[in-house]
């Protein structure tokens, strides 16, 4: 209940402004933040709540809340970042145990995607239970943003009664439901593009909002934000890091490459993360040029197939020479761990072991 009240006083704040792209991620203050859920977990609480971005689109994320987070003992924060994987009916559902209110399609779907990628840990909550503030946002087209077709895929495909009752007519309608969604990616790019927004600037101005959300939280130690990410989401939160003031550090999992490694034509899948300013001008590693000198640390799988080793290292080390020449040496880890695409419990807790060195909680 308490995090409810800071944030019913953080909607009275006045909203600030910085620049936009390439020097830094406009990343006004999103207002009027509404708590639509609310539950006690054992140590925290989790909160689902609204905020615009704009003047007609909200957008909406768990915030996780440990119960000795206060005033005056304020904690790291941590914008946790979701992935892609071709599904689109959960977003931040992908690292948030849903809520109790959620529908029973999106909590079947949510705990199946936690146990074939991450070992059936929720990496949010646990990370909330460590002492950590959360905060996970859905992306546009994920979640709570996704669009009519997935949701009636979600229900036929996660729904025991709605599958039981569509046993002939069930994968062929799937199949051209999940073919439809997909495919709606192109939509949604040339949609936005028309406009004259960038699918993937949007998001990273909207990934800025959440982290300056979570930064004027009295609770939270606004000089200790970090971000991570998995897969799409490791591509966000090294982007988030590279262009946000207010977050410190971050991780990215299981996505680093080199432009040549690129198939083309894109696929559907490739607009979400097409910015493509930066994609002429630079390779992937380069933001290493717009990281520096903050700490960061890259993981990526030795049998990854989505990013092969041998031009991940490549990128790693056009990376650290960049830390080298601008005299940061040791602040970028760039490793590699046995496995593939995947967020294993391992995995995790050599993530955690870096967030506690470098956005430490203190007793």
């Amino acid at each position: 209940m308490k995090a409810i009240i800071h944030l019913l006083i953080l909607s009275l704040l006045p909203w600030t402004a910085n620049a936009t792209l390439p020097q830094t991620a406009k990343a006004s203050r999103p207002c009027d933040t509404t708590v639509i859920a609310h539950e006690q977990r054992d140590g925290y609480e989790c909160l689902l709540i609204e905020y615009h971005v704009s003047d007609t689109e909200s957008v909406r994320s768990y915030l996780l809340v440990p119960d000795d987070a206060t005033p005056d003992t304020p904690k790291p924060g941590l914008v946790l970042l979701h992935d892609h994987g071709a599904r689109f009916d959960i977003g931040k559902e992908k690292l948030v145990r849903p809520a109790a209110s959620a529908p029973e399609h999106i909590r079947i779907s949510s705990a199946q995607w936690i146990r074939d990628n991450f070992d059936g840990i929720y990496f949010a909550d646990s990370l909330a239970a460590l002492g950590y503030v959360v905060i996970v946002p859905d992306m546009l087209y994920w979640g709570s943003r996704s669009s009519d077709a997935c949701r009636q895929w979600s229900r036929l495909k996660f729904t025991p009664q709605e599958t039981a009752c569509t046993p002939e007519t069930g994968k062929p309608l799937l199949d051209s439901l999940k073919k439809e969604i997909y495919e709606g990616q192109r939509t949604v790019y040339d949609s936005l593009y028309a406009a004259g927004t960038v699918w993937a600037e949007k998001t990273l101005k909207e990934d800025a909002m959440a982290a300056e959300l979570l930064s004027e939280l009295d609770f939270v130690d606004s000089t200790a934000i970090a971000a991570f990410g998995w897969s799409m989401g490791a591509h966000r939160a090294w982007l988030l890091t590279a262009y946000s003031p207010a977050v410190r550090t971050g991780v990215s999992l299981c996505w680093m490459t080199l432009k040549e490694t690129l198939p083309t034509p894109y696929k559907a899948s490739d607009y979400a993360m097409l910015i493509p300013r930066l994609r002429e001008k630079y390779d992937f590693p380069d933001i290493a040029l717009k990281l520096v000198p903050k700490p960061y640390l890259f993981l990526n799988g030795m049998k990854d197939k989505l990013f092969p080793a041998d031009a991940v290292e490549k990128a790693f080390d056009r990376m650290q020479s960049i830390y080298s020449d601008h005299g940061a040496e040791g602040l970028l880890r760039t490793e590699f761990f046995e496995g593939g695409h995947h967020c294993g419990r391992q995995v995790q807790a050599v993530i955690v072991d870096f967030l506690q060195k470098t956005v430490p909680l203190h007793e």
